[in-house]
């Protein structure tokens, strides 16, 4: 069973208090220095085979000034002054101040404070967190001699401090932009992989333990099912949103043949600047400037499907596009992109978006992994040819 941590503590020494003093008594002070000449030394006699380190005890601190303390008439009394818990993956840890008393026999004490840390998968960490806090109280006030390198080596030998070869990776999937990525947690899992590290045992942010690979794996499954969510609720959503722009604006849906339809050209340049624009207060500005120049109510081509539409419909769709909670910028362009994906205009507004915001991120493409803006490139040039096979324009290979 995986043993729990104990972490070194600081120590403060605190002045006498006032009291009347029985002046027939050696002070507090000179019965500790006393202590201090004979206490023991202290070695790493402790031993954890699972983790496979030595320990310096507070068992050991104990028995070397037990009888010293005895001896001089010292007597020693702990006061838990504050202390704060929380959970670490599947442990609960206890940080803990401790205040000791050393009370002599005129009546004055001295007290050394200290802090604890102690963790547990049980209900262990409390004891944990008071035991390291006493071992250093009695080490650091009496300068008990320790053997090897230093008082400050207590847990150098501690393989806690040591990183493993998973802690990089978990530190970058606690990253937002990572964590909320679909493709940056696919790179993630083939970075891995070829490191041999998807086996590795992490803890999930809920505490559970699991696989490098099954975490990374769970989290891309779970963002892929929220966009899905995401899709479904908005495609749901679209013919009350339509039908809203209708009844405000005296419009309804665009029902001219595809083949004879042409975009008037001012107004497909103000649903371009909306399919570019990264915030709804600019599609609001673009609407602003629609409607000052009377086009609100144009023919386009809708940059989000690459089929004909009225503007002020395209703009409504993309603003409560933009508003949605949780949606980060580069998952949104991807979505963008497969929903454009089989129309010229789409494709074309897709790949000078990519440009101006710098995403060139690798995706998957046609078994192998390419950037996002060769993908771009290669599709637009994929539906050209298409269309010049056709005998058609550029509009209907979409």
């Amino acid at each position: 069973m995986p043993q729990g941590t104990e972490a070194p503590a600081g120590t403060m020494a605190e002045g006498q208090t006032s009291h009347t003093q029985n002046q027939g008594q050696p002070t507090v002070h000179e019965l500790m220095a006393r202590v201090m000449r004979d206490v023991r030394n202290i070695g790493k006699n402790g031993r954890n085979e699972s983790q496979n380190y030595s320990f310096r005890g507070v068992d050991d601190a104990i028995g070397a000034l037990a009888q010293p303390l005895r001896d001089h008439g010292v007597v020693m009394t702990p006061e838990v002054l504050d202390f704060k818990t929380e959970v670490r993956g599947r442990q609960n840890a206890v940080m803990m101040r401790v205040a000791f008393h050393f009370h002599g026999p005129a009546g004055d004490k001295v007290t050394a404070v200290t802090m604890g840390e102690g963790s547990d998968f049980a209900d262990k960490a409390s004891n944990k967190a008071m035991s390291a806090a006493l071992k250093y109280a009695l080490i650091h006030t009496f300068m008990i001699p320790v053997d090897a390198k230093s008082l400050d080596d207590g847990d150098r030998d501690h393989p806690e401090g040591q990183r493993s070869a998973a802690d990089g990776y978990m530190e970058r999937l606690r990253k937002p932009a990572v964590w909320n990525n679909p493709t940056a947690l696919l790179a993630m899992h083939t970075e891995a992989k070829s490191e041999g590290l998807l086996g590795a045992t992490v803890y999930a942010p809920g505490g559970e333990e699991m696989t490098l690979g099954e975490l990374i794996v769970s989290r891309g499954t779970t963002l892929k099912r929220e966009a899905a969510e995401r899709e479904a609720r908005q495609a749901a959503e679209a013919p009350e949103v339509a039908a809203q722009v209708a009844a405000e604006t005296g419009t309804g849906t665009v029902t001219i043949d595809p083949e004879s339809f042409q975009p008037h050209p001012d107004g497909q340049e103000f649903a371009n600047q909306a399919g570019l624009a990264t915030s709804r207060e600019a599609v609001e500005n673009v609407r602003s400037l629609a409607d000052g120049q009377g086009l609100v109510n144009a023919g386009v081509l809708a940059p989000d499907s690459g089929q004909p539409d009225v503007l002020s419909a395209y703009l409504e769709r993309r603003a409560a596009e933009l508003a949605s909670a949780g949606e980060g910028d580069f998952e949104g362009f991807m979505r963008r992109v497969r929903n454009g994906w089989n129309g010229v205009p789409a494709t074309r507004m897709a790949l000078e978006e990519a440009r101006q915001k710098g995403f060139n991120d690798l995706v998957p493409f046609e078994g192998g992994r390419l950037p996002i803006q060769e993908v771009l490139e290669s599709r637009l040039r994929a539906l050209k040819e298409k269309a010049a096979q056709g005998g058609d324009t550029e509009r209907s290979a979409a």
